[in-house]
């Protein structure tokens, strides 16, 4: 009987020991994807991905290197703004994450831009390209106010619980009103996501 009781203690405080660095495990943790292109032009990486099927603009936890920035216009008054990413005419971003982001996510976009107002979209786990019929609505949309000139500005998508499998994907576009090109990829304008997220294992989601 003795045996059994220790037994039993023991197996207590094993599950004791472990339980906090599971809960642990489950904490939000601070992530910062920041926005990537391959050529100095997301026009270019559009025609990519339209002519080669290359996969869209990229965004991860890489911090962008010194150099000039990579410059993408996101005011195309004829293409398809009914469209879940359209890499060819505004500037689409996926990253990988795995896990639910959680509050506010900040979105830190630079500008060369006449004044005006633009639209932020995010997505999880959506197909790039869905258009018209097809469309998946993002799971936030905000407009966001651009002043004149090269400026940073913040944009906050609230009060998120967005759980991604795979991936997340974030748009920029205007109805082509407003003229202007996003900066990226540069360590001078190094345009980016944040967000607190529970990983779905691990201590990461990105």
């Amino acid at each position: 009987m003795k045996k059994l009781i220790v037994s039993a203690l023991s197996l207590m405080l094993i599950g004791a020991a472990i339980a906090p660095s599971a809960v642990a495990a489950k904490k939000p943790v601070k992530t910062v994807l920041y926005m990537h292109g391959v050529n100095p032009t997301g026009e270019q990486d559009g025609v990519d991905w339209l002519a080669n099927a290359t996969p869209p603009m990229s965004m991860d936890t890489t911090e962008p290197a010194a150099g000039n920035p990579k410059t993408m216009s996101y005011s195309w008054p004829v293409f398809n703004s009914q469209c879940s990413g359209l890499p060819l005419a505004f500037p689409t971003w996926v990253g990988t994450v795995n896990g639910t982001i959680v509050g506010d996510a900040t979105l830190k976009v630079n500008f060369a831009s006449a004044p005006g107002t633009v639209t932020a979209r995010i997505w999880a786990d959506t197909a790039v390209f869905s258009c018209n019929e097809a469309y998946v609505e993002p799971a936030q949309e905000i407009e966001v106010t651009v002043p004149a000139g090269a400026n940073e500005v913040e944009a906050v998508f609230k009060g998120l619980k967005l759980k991604a499998g795979m991936s997340i994907m974030v748009e920029i576009l205007t109805n082509g009103v407003v003229p202007g090109r996003v900066l990226y990829d540069s360590a001078d304008y190094p345009t980016s996501l944040t967000f607190k997220c529970i990983p779905e294992s691990g201590n990461k989601c990105a």
